[in-house]
């Protein structure tokens, strides 16, 4: 989702600045080889830079987005009890 850093020896790193997406990824193989700022890196083959790319995009349509953006609202709630 926002392109290749650099290419060592048939592997490439990708990173990623969304945290959700990372955790995606993550979870679907690929291997985390550092965090700098928002950016999280990964290292793959360059075979599997494309097949990154539609994991990160159909990370969007996943029911991990949408819990995603659940837990984000809920976070974003203001200290409130109803009336009893």
């Amino acid at each position: 989702m926002e392109g290749i850093e650099r290419k060592i020896m048939g592997k490439i790193h990708k990173h990623v600045t969304d945290l959700g997406i990372a955790a995606y990824v993550l979870m679907h193989g690929y291997k985390v080889i550092g965090k700098q700022g928002r950016s999280v890196y990964f290292e793959m083959d360059e075979s599997e830079g494309d097949s990154f790319e539609r994991l990160a995009l159909d990370y969007l349509s996943s029911d991990y987005h949408r819990f995603d953006s659940c837990l984000m609202s809920i976070k974003k709630i203001g200290e409130y009890m109803p009336n009893k």
